[in-house]
């Protein structure tokens, strides 16, 4: 099936929000600790996932099913979908709770119940973006445009598609079966619609970072210092034109009284491949620590068929383990990126301009594949 294509709106470069030019490092003193709902215990929310699981009501799946119809109605491009096209009446309003959650509560959130393989898969697409349009403006995800990703192991013996070498440096991890470690995506918001569980493995993992801080604090003060500096990032080959192949930015900025933490073990440790980079040892050790503290503390959950997970990015971080396919059971989510209107949600963003609209480093067309590529 061909992707859908629509131009994007012009924005200055910049990588995942963070200056092309600058360190990304706000000057500032830190909280010794961090309170309210955003701080929580993962084992203890295991058991308690009335706080976090919404189960969609019999009315909730007539007023999305009537929003998708409304829009097919339109024969419209599937990037002109939004809250005008599809437009929902009461199921709005769980949305709008789960967004307020995403950034006043715990930081994530999972919609349960939605029969997704009742539709063919241009109108699974349809639910999900007419969904994703109540939490905020879809952002691409790669260097190819897709704002319409796909979570599926595209390596060379995948039982459905070989497209990709797992051990290059620059292949994204989401296209392979391996482990993810912790980590935050490049946008405000991450939703995930789960489409096959998969044979084996791939269980989802949360934890707020804002409860990795406290307990780093508490542990290991020195690495909360390492983490207050610059450290850099391999853009994985996806750069314009005489734009750094890395860039520097601080795994934890404190701005406007909320703590924010930027995290990608993948896109840390691959920055040795340039010859000029050396990476302190203590900085390997740290990461090694973080991702040991949040799998011992953190909240696990199996994503099943028609779940659709909300994070929050800047105070969640999430993981996968690895997994297993066969033929008729290989693991595949539909993913998208969210930016939100920070004056809507309250927040002030460090490093993005006013235009809430800022882009991946990316300016050809926006396309919604769907099918993995």
């Amino acid at each position: 099936m061909a992707a859908v294509q629509q131009q994007p709106i012009k924005t200055e470069s910049n990588w995942r929000g963070f200056s092309l030019s600058g360190d990304n490092t706000v000057k500032t003193d830190f909280p010794e600790q961090i309170e309210g709902p955003s701080v929580w215990d993962g084992k203890t929310l295991e058991d308690q996932p009335e706080k976090w699981i919404y189960y969609l009501t019999e009315d909730d799946i007539k007023d999305i099913h009537q929003a998708l119809q409304h829009f097919k109605k339109l024969n419209l491009p599937l990037l002109q979908i939004s809250t005008e096209t599809f437009p929902l009446t009461t199921f709005k309003d769980v949305i709008a709770k789960e967004r307020k959650n995403l950034f006043d509560g715990l930081g994530f959130g999972l919609l349960r119940g939605f029969p997704i393989l009742d539709y063919e898969r241009e109108d699974q697409a349809i639910v999900f973006m007419g969904i994703g349009s109540y939490i905020g403006i879809r952002k691409p995800q790669n260097s190819k445009g897709h704002v319409l990703g796909h979570v599926k192991d595209l390596t060379y013996g995948s039982v459905t598609k070989s497209l990709y070498d797992a051990e290059n440096p620059i292949t994204r991890i989401y296209a392979t079966k391996k482990a993810q470690p912790f980590h935050v995506d490049g946008a405000d918001v991450v939703a995930l619609l789960c489409l096959n569980e998969g044979y084996e493995g791939g269980l989802s993992s949360v934890i707020s970072s804002h409860t990795v801080y406290n307990r780093l604090k508490e542990l290991r003060p020195d690495i909360i210092e390492l983490l207050k500096e610059p450290w850099l990032w391999d853009r994985k080959g996806e750069h314009g034109a005489g734009e750094p192949e890395y860039i520097p930015a601080s795994p934890l900025t404190y701005f406007k009284e909320r703590l924010f933490t930027f995290w990608g073990p993948h896109f840390f440790e691959t920055v040795t491949r340039f010859p000029e980079v050396t990476v302190e040892e203590e900085k390997f050790e740290a990461m090694r620590y973080i991702q040991e503290l949040c799998e011992r503390e953190c909240l696990n959950m199996k994503l099943k068929v028609g779940d659709i997970q909300l994070v929050q990015n800047y105070q969640i971080l999430h993981a996968r383990t690895a997994y297993t396919d066969k033929p008729d059971q290989a693991r595949h989510l539909l993913r998208l990126w969210f930016i939100v209107n920070a004056q809507e949600v309250g927040w002030q963003m460090p490093f993005a301009s006013g235009d809430y609209n800022y882009n991946y480093e990316y300016s050809g067309n926006y396309t919604v594949p769907l099918e993995a590529e």
